[in-house]
């Protein structure tokens, strides 16, 4: 069973911790985190890093990493304040980073630190870093000799001298805590208990995670001096705390595992399992070996004293497993030797004796309470076993230790086993002195709880009167309140009416002298308008003449563009009728010739009827100057192809896009068609075997692409007409400069010709008479 000045030792270790620099230090970390990540460099960012800083201690999973991390945090907090001259900020850096030193176990670079926090503080007169720098210095002075204890509370009274005098609520309610277990320490209750129920009140006011950390020590006081009642009553109102504020931090273990020693104390181990089931669940969870060991050890003591000594001895089992330390594996024998002693499995809880005795051989004499706990199992169980004699022997070491301690509950337990194995060796007369010593401490214990309970009562309705007098103090300030408030908006309505009186005048005479202002505006306005509708209607008179002037103009309009038109349709016509004059001459010349001549002549034929065939199709249409190509090269290949001999057995691929040209576009390109396809029948199957023609005109990424193909002999690389040579060549090459195109010629399967026009666009189909229509309206 785990001994009252364990949890003091322990809970005087981890108190540094639980110090706050702000309210900030109440929220959890990824708040904490999201407030660093949006704030700007100001003080506001330096009291979110020393909260961080805290934090990282405060973690239940606290290790060297997070150490690390609030020193990180530490100087990142100091550097910013230096920067913004922020006295605070620089302060509980030092002392921020003091701790971690502490928690390295480094104290003389710690205490070193806190010196300096101190001087500077004092040197700036800030008194709040003075006092903090002083609760700092007494952490360094240890409480288990009484020169220490004394220094240690030296230097907390003057730190909470000064909290007080600047009315710091939250540190004091801290740092009487702190100084309450102190005096408990050092055997003053009475102070104790008084400086934990102001802490108390204060803390109500401030700090929900203050109250937490007051009432579970108002509970381990109570467990220490046997008052189970109140220890159970202040420990579960701490953990209700705990569950409120959502501390996550291993204070919630200390708290749950007092509540199970209280209740195994009281005898009720079906009640204590929960809590210690839940002590051992978040050792597991944050790798405490101290919580696991502590909480599994309660448990197996529960289930043994529940008569189920396998759920117990299981349960050891695996705090056997995992025991490293000397220290460990004691305790886990000590544990499974007690728990069978208790079941009277002597046989088997013999074998754990005897290890017991070997493990002290390795435990130093400096590890008291482990020597004690092992005694005490030792004498437990020789005193079952009936060797008496070895039972008085370890009574009397675990007697003398506990004298020297002072530990009234181990001198109690003492007497009780003297008292037992005496009567059981020499009977009971021998044993009477032994049993009136047992109950003399019995009934001391007993008065000293009893005071105690007296103690507790007076204070708690002490401090219920205190509170009904401050709520009182409270009514009366709020009716005082009260009554000035209304005295003042009694005040302040008067003042507002008679100002909405001064305005309403005001405004009253302004909206006079605006009318005055307005009527004459009015007038020279009405003189204005008169002027200006005179004007207005010279300006109509103006406009219908011009209007009518221009219905004159648009009728002119119209007869020009008609004649326009038929002039355009006329030489369309004439030149179409010339052309083919021109046509019938040259078909007449090429019947008479042979040969050479006769080949220049058809060649000139075709590029005739190409030149005529785009004036016939712009007669066949409304269009003046366009030309549908998809109408107008298919027509152009067939009498080619007409024209030529043999030219049955050559298959036409023709793959035109409607494109609608200007006739200064189409022609060129239609002489290039004429020019290629010509020579593609003349020279590409000149062994009269079949073929194909492929001619293709579309629109590719906005530029105009023509490509005439065969599948014929193809043309060398070295042929004088690629070089520009033959006239047909020329003349395409030619046609392609005067409308700004790129010509190519290529060997593919046999020769490929590509014309790419850049930046011609095709024209939308317009009819003129559709265009005049749409000419705006110039009517007003």
């Amino acid at each position: 069973m785990k001994k009252y000045w364990l949890f003091l030792l322990l809970f005087n270790l981890a108190n540094s911790s639980l110090a706050q620099t702000s309210d900030l230090d109440e929220l959890p970390l990824p708040i904490l985190r999201q407030k660093l990540a949006a704030s700007t460099d100001d003080t506001n960012t330096v009291k979110v890093q020393l909260a961080l800083g805290h934090l990282m201690l405060l973690k239940a999973t606290s290790g060297k990493s997070d150490v690390d991390s609030a020193i990180q945090f530490s100087v990142q907090a100091a550097n910013l304040s230096r920067q913004l001259k922020y006295d605070f900020g620089i302060i509980n850096a030092m002392l921020l980073r003091a701790e971690t030193y502490y928690r390295r176990n480094d104290w003389e670079t710690g205490l070193k630190i806190a010196e300096n926090a101190l001087a500077f503080a004092q040197m700036h007169q800030n008194g709040n870093g003075e006092a903090r720098s002083y609760h700092l210095i007494a952490q360094y002075y240890r409480s288990n000799d009484s020169a220490s204890l004394r220094s240690r509370i030296f230097y907390l009274n003057k730190a909470i001298a000064i909290f007080r005098k600047n009315r710091n609520n939250l540190w004091l309610s801290f740092l009487l805590t702190q100084n309450a277990d102190l005096l408990f320490q050092a055997e003053r209750a009475t102070e104790a208990l008084k400086l934990l129920f102001e802490a108390l009140n204060l803390g109500k006011g401030i700090s929900r995670r203050t109250v937490e950390g007051i009432y579970w020590n108002i509970g381990r006081i109570s467990l220490g001096l046997g008052d189970y009642t109140n220890a159970l009553k202040y420990n579960l109102l701490a953990l209700k705390t705990a569950y409120e504020v959502k501390d996550t931090s291993l204070q919630a273990s200390f708290i749950k595992n007092l509540i199970a020693t209280t209740y195994i104390k009281m005898q009720d181990y079906e009640r204590a399992v929960p809590y210690s089931t839940d002590v051992v669940t978040m050792g597991k969870r944050y790798h405490s070996t101290y919580f696991f060991n502590t909480g599994s050890s309660a448990l197996a003591f529960e289930y043994t004293h529940m008569n189920q000594l396998p759920k117990a001895l299981a349960i050891l089992d695996e705090v056997k497993a995992r025991a490293e330390s000397d220290l460990d594996k004691l305790s886990v024998k000590l544990d499974f030797l007690n728990n069978l002693v208790y079941a009277k499995q002597l046989v088997q809880a013999g074998k754990y004796a005897k290890r017991v005795n070997q493990q002290l051989l390795k435990i130093s004499s400096d590890h008291v309470t482990e020597i004690m706990n092992a005694y005490n199992a030792l004498a437990y169980y020789y005193s079952e076993t009936g060797q008496l004699k070895k039972a008085y022997g370890y009574l009397e070491l675990y007697g003398a230790m506990a004298q020297r301690l002072n530990y009234i509950e181990g001198i109690d337990l003492a007497e009780n086993q003297y008292y037992k194995v005496v009567a059981l060796n020499q009977g009971p007369n021998t044993a009477i002195g032994h049993f009136i010593k047992d109950q003399e401490i019995r009934d001391s214990a007993d008065n000293k709880v009893k005071a105690y309970q007296i103690f507790l009562l007076d204070m708690e309705n002490e401090t219920l009167e205190k509170n009904r007098h401050i709520d009182s103090l409270t009514m009366d300030t709020q009716i005082k309140n009260s009554k000035i408030q209304r005295n003042q908006l009694i005040q302040r309505v008067t003042i507002c009416g008679f100002l909405m009186l001064l305005i309403m005048t005001g405004l009253i005479y302004s909206r006079y002298r605006l009318k005055q202002r307005s009527n004459a505006l009015l007038t020279l306005q009405k003189d204005e308008i008169d002027q200006k509708n005179h004007t207005l209607q010279q300006l109509v008179m103006d406009k219908n003449d011009l209007l009518k002037d221009k219905d004159d103009l648009l009728k002119d309009k119209d007869e020009l563009l008609s004649e326009k038109e038929l002039l355009l349709k006329e030489v369309n016509h004439r030149v179409k009728n010339n052309l083919h004059s021109v046509l019938a001459l040259l078909e007449n010349q090429a019947a008479l010739l042979q040969g050479e001549a006769f080949e220049v002549i058809n060649k000139s034929r075709h590029r005739i009827y190409a030149m005529s065939l785009i004036h016939e199709k712009l007669l066949e249409t409304s269009e003046l100057k366009f030309v549908n190509m998809s109408a107008y090269l298919p027509q152009l290949i067939v009498h080619i192809r007409d024209c030529f001999h043999g030219a049955g057995r050559i298959k036409f691929n023709i793959h035109i896009e409607p494109l609608i040209l200007d006739v200064s576009l189409a022609l060129p390109l239609a002489l290039i068609v004429n020019e290629a396809v010509t020579n593609a029948l003349k020279y590409a199957f000149a062994d009269g075997g079949n073929g194909e023609v492929t001619v293709a005109l579309a629109m590719v990424k906005d530029n105009i692409r023509l490509e005439i193909t065969d599948n014929g002999i193809g043309i060398a690389r070295s042929d004088k007409s690629i070089r520009g040579g033959g006239i047909g060549i020329r003349l395409m090459r030619g046609l392609c400069e005067d409308i700004d195109a790129r010509i190519r010629f290529e060997n593919v399967n046999g020769t490929r010709i590509t014309v790419t026009t850049y930046g011609a666009s095709p024209h939308e189909n317009i009819n003129l008479d559709k265009a005049l229509s749409h000419l705006p309206d110039l009517a007003v």
